[in-house]
């Protein structure tokens, strides 16, 4: 709501202090005072903003992977819009590079330029799992793409692999480590009659074949672990 007080023979528009201004606040109140300044101080903010808002989002880092102490070079885009404030009609794409170091460590493999992986028949639980990924700076692989559900397929024909994957309520799904429920991937499919473990909250996934299976934190099975960019 505007309130209007009477100031000599003008009359002087007000705003409530909680009214939040901005350019449209002034053009509005330039419309209703007819001042020519303050239309032109709420389009000059307009413009601004336009100016400043007229690319989307800078889209993920892309490139490929490399060794510690090896150097790359990684790229990113976003578009750009000549008519800035709607946001339509001809753009162009921008494009920004940047030098990077490589992350994987020299005992694992990198591969097609796309992952860093490291696969240990070790035989171990859980918690020594994690300690071994964790160790390389890396954590146990989670399978959310393609590449990763394809190369998991390859490491796992004769035994089960430690991924990521626990439950954190007894009975409840299971989650990865960045908190994304697993079920939600379209590359998670659980093996036949899994889980088949109980209500336990001391379960955890690893994987076969093209499946997904639970089992008990102290389950031995051999590791897959992978560090991302």
């Amino acid at each position: 709501m505007v309130f209007s007080t009477v100031i000599g023979h003008c009359v002087a528009t007000t705003l409530p202090f909680e009214q939040h201004v901005d350019e449209n606040t002034i053009l509005d109140l330039a419309e209703m005072s007819n001042k020519t300044f303050l239309k032109l101080i709420g389009l000059a903010i307009q413009n601004m903003r336009c100016d400043l808002d007229r690319c989307s989002q800078w889209s993920q880092w892309t490139g490929d992977m490399s060794y510690r102490g090896q150097y790359g070079v990684k790229t990113r885009s976003r578009d750009c819009w000549h008519d800035s404030c709607n946001k339509t009609g001809p753009k162009v794409v921008e494009n920004d590079n940047a030098i990077y170091e490589g992350i994987c460590p020299a005992s694992y493999n990198v591969t097609d330029g796309k992952l860093c992986i490291a696969y240990y028949k070790d035989r171990v639980n859980r918690s020594a799992a994690q300690e071994l990924c964790q160790k390389d700076g890396g954590s146990l692989i989670t399978i959310d793409t393609k590449e990763r559900y394809e190369l998991a397929q390859n490491y796992t024909t004769s035994f089960y692999v430690h991924v990521q994957g626990a439950r954190r309520v007894a009975g409840g799904p299971f989650f990865d480590d960045a908190g994304h429920l697993l079920e939600d991937s379209p590359f998670f499919q659980w093996g036949s009659g899994q889980p088949d473990n109980g209500a336990s909250v001391s379960l955890v996934v690893v994987f076969k074949g093209i499946k997904h299976y639970d089992t008990s934190e102290g389950g031995a099975c051999d590791v897959l672990c992978e560090v991302r960019q």
